[in-house]
């Protein structure tokens, strides 16, 4: 009996090993520019599109920080080929009163895209930088942090 016990004490052990082990990536990025030929003095857009896994959302950058959710985040590295234009907008964000925040939230379903206005000082354009985001599950309650980097260039090395 002690033998069979600790076989199974071993199983479970692994078991549950294996799937606290999986990185969840409820929400996948895609960062582009919004136009194909770009010329220097050109106003364009960085545009960020996510495509976000069945029964989860992502939280936006448009309501009060202090509510509780984490506001997704954009660091772009300085670079005299570029100058930003205002902050990153949210494009079609959904606004719902959320009774566990007490307060307005903006949330993204199934897909999500935000944007950044640049003018365009100098070519080759080159745009980097990094974000951070939130991505919450409706089913499980279960939300997670997430991360990502963006390296574009214009014409392309």
């Amino acid at each position: 009996m002690n033998r069979k016990f600790t076989l199974v004490v071993t199983l479970l052990l692994m078991v549950s090993s294996l799937s606290f082990g999986q990185i969840l990536t409820p929400a996948k990025w895609k960062v582009e520019l919004s136009k194909q030929e770009i010329k220097v003095g050109d106003v364009i857009d960085v545009v960020f599109k996510a495509k976000i896994d069945k029964s989860w959302h992502l939280y936006s950058n448009d309501f009060d920080a202090d509510l509780g959710p984490i506001l997704i985040s954009f660091d772009f590295e300085d670079h005299a080929s570029y100058e930003r234009i205002g902050e990153v907008k949210p494009v079609n964000a959904q606004k719902h009163y959320d009774k566990i925040w007490e307060g307005d939230v903006s949330y993204f379903e199934n897909t999500a895209e935000m944007r950044q206005q640049i003018k365009v000082k100098s070519l080759p354009l080159k745009i980097e930088g990094t974000f951070d985001f939130q991505s919450c599950s409706d089913a499980s309650g279960q939300c997670v942090m997430g991360d990502d980097e963006f390296d574009l260039n214009y014409p392309n090395k």
